[in-house]
C-alpha cells in the first residue's frame, strides 16, 4: 500500500509524532493537511530531539518531499525558525514545498485573539490559529501565495490599519514590529522558491497515480475536531480522515491505510469536558510518568484512564484499518489500571459518545478494571516479551474496539517500538 494518513484518535498528544517519523522513512512524500503551530510533534533520534510545529515529523529524512498542505495556517516567523533549527541540529535542509492556498498567520492575528479574549474562553494556545482562521472564512486572509505578491507589504499596511479601527484601544497593533516580519518573509522566499508553491491536488494526485508512497499527517486529535469534536472547545480544522480531502485536495478514499495513534490512557489539554480526567494521585503519576506538558504551550495535560466510548467514536468516524498504541510503558508500576467502557447519565447508559459539550460533561464513566504490572518493558522486542498483564490488556483493547493493533510504542525512541505481526 503505498498511501497512509496518521490520525490523532483522542485529544491530541497520542504519540503521532514517533508514529510518523518511523513509517515515513522510505516515503516519497509526506503532507501535513491542517492546524498550524498550535500542535506541537516530538521526535527523538540519534541526535537529540526536535520539536515541530509546522513541519511533519518526516523533515529529518532528506530524501522524502515535505508538502505543508493547503488547510495548514502557516506562520512565516515559526517556520524558517523551525527550518532554522534543522540547518542548526543536522545541517538538512527539507524538501519543502508550500501548498499555494494555505493561510498566513501575520503579526496581528495573535494580538487580535488576545484582544478577542479567545484564548480565556476556550482554552487556545494564543498563536493567532483561530483569527487567521475566521480570516480564511471571512475570505479576508493572506495566503501564501500572496506572499510573493510585490505588492504585499502595501496590502498588509491596509488590513492592518483596518483593524485598528475595531479596537477603542489598538496600541497592541500599533506595536508590531512590521519589518521584522517583512524581512522574516524574505527569508522564506528564499527558502522556497516560487517554484515550490504547488497546488497541491494535481501534484499529490500525481504521484499517487505514479506509484508514489505518500504520507498524510494530521495534527491535534479526533475529538478537537471543528465539525465533529467537543465544540467549541475544540481546534479551528479538521484533523480528521474528510481534512485531507478539504487540506490537502486528495480524496481520502484513495487513503488505503488509516492508522489511528491511540495513547494507552487519555489525556487533554486545556478547557473542555473530559470524562475520565482524574485530579488526584493517578492523575498526577500519569502526568509524571508520562512527561505530559505540551509541546507547544508546555501546560501540563490533564490525564486519567483511556476512555473507549470517545475512542470507538473516533475509530469509526476515521474508519480507521489499524491501531498504534503509544505509551504503554507509562502505565508499568500501577497495581491496577482502569478503562471506561461506558458511560452513565442520569440512571442511564451511554455507549454513544455525545454530540454536544454540555452532555458530555454530565456523563460519569464506568470503569473495567485490569491488573497491572510492575516490570519495565521498555526493551521489549516482541509482545511475547511483555509481563502477561500488559499482553492482556493490548489483546482486550483489540478485541474490544474491532481493529487490528499493528504497533506497540514503549518508549520515545524509534528501537522502543513493537511491530506486530
Amino acid at each position: 500500500m503505498n498511501t497512509l494518513t496518521i490520525i490523532g484518535s483522542q485529544w491530541g498528544d497520542e504519540g503521532k509524532g514517533k508514529i510518523a517519523d518511523m513509517l515515513s522513512e522510505d516515503a516519497d512524500w509526506v503532507v501535513r493537511y491542517n492546524g498550524g503551530p498550535n500542535a506541537g510533534h516530538t521526535v527523538v533520534d540519534d541526535t537529540g530531539e526536535f520539536k515541530f510545529h509546522h513541519l511533519p515529523s518526516a523533515s529529518l529524512h532528506e530524501d522524502c518531499r515535505v508538502l505543508l498542505g493547503p488547510g495548514m495556517v502557516i506562520n512565516p516567523i515559526g517556520l524558517v525558525e523551525e527550518l532554522d533549527q534543522l540547518q542548526e541540529k543536522r545541517a538538512i535542509e527539507p524538501d519543502i514545498f508550500l501548498g499555494a492556498r494555505a493561510h498566513v498567520i501575520t503579526p496581528y492575528h495573535p494580538v487580535v485573539e488576545v484582544l478577542e479574549k479567545a484564548k480565556e474562553e476556550v482554552g487556545t494556545t494564543g498563536r493567532g490559529i483561530g483569527p487567521t482562521y475566521e480570516d480564511k472564512a471571512a475570505r479576508s486572509g493572506f495566503r501564501i501565495n500572496d506572499l510573493f505578491r510585490s505588492d504585499f507589504e502595501d496590502r498588509f499596511r491596509d488590513r492592518l490599519e483596518k483593524l485598528k479601527e475595531r479596537w477603542d484601544d489598538p496600541s497592541d497593533l500599533d506595536r508590531i514590529e512590521e519589518d521584522r516580519f517583512f524581512d522574516v518573509v524574505d527569508r522564506l522566499r528564499d527558502m522556497v522558491s516560487e517554484a515550490k508553491i504547488v497546488n497541491s491536488s494535481p501534484v499529490l494526485n500525481k504521484a499517487i497515480d505514479e506509484g508514489k508512497s505518500v504520507i498524510f499527517e494530521g495534527a491535534q486529535g479526533t475529538l478537537l475536531d471543528i465539525d465533529f469534536g467537543t465544540y467549541p472547545y475544540v481546534t479551528s480544522s479538521n484533523p480528521t480522515v474528510g481534512g485531507i480531502g478539504t487540506g490537502a485536495g486528495v480524496s481520502p478514499t484513495r487513503v488505503e491505510r488509516r492508522i489511528g495513534v491511540v495513547k494507552a490512557y487519555t489525556t487533554r489539554v486545556g478547557k473542555g469536558p473530559m470524562p475520565t480526567e482524574d485530579e488526584g494521585d493517578l492523575g498526577e503519576r500519569l502526568r509524571d510518568n508520562g512527561d505530559e506538558y505540551g509541546a507547544t504551550t508546555g501546560r501540563p495535560r490533564r490525564c486519567g484512564p483511556l476512555d473507549l466510548v470517545g475512542l470507538k467514536f473516533a475509530l469509526d468516524l476515521n474508519d480507521m484499518t489499524e491501531i498504534a498504541l503509544t505509551k504503554l510503558d507509562v502505565l508499568s508500576g500501577f497495581d491496577e489500571i482502569k478503562v471506561a467502557s461506558h458511560y452513565m447519565k442520569d440512571g442511564e447508559k451511554i455507549t454513544e459518545f455525545p454530540s454536544t459539550a454540555e452532555e458530555l460533561s454530565e456523563c460519569e464513566p464506568s470503569y473495567i478494571t485490569f491488573e497491572g504490572w510492575d516490570e519495565d518493558i521498555s526493551h521489549a522486542s516482541s509482545l511475547e516479551d511483555l509481563p502477561s498483564e500488559a499482553q492482556g490488556y493490548v489483546d482486550f483493547l483489540e478485541k474490544e474496539l474491532d481493529v487490528p493493533i499493528s504497533i506497540v510504542s514503549i518508549g520515545k525512541k524509534r528501537s522502543q517500538t513493537i511491530m506486530v505481526d
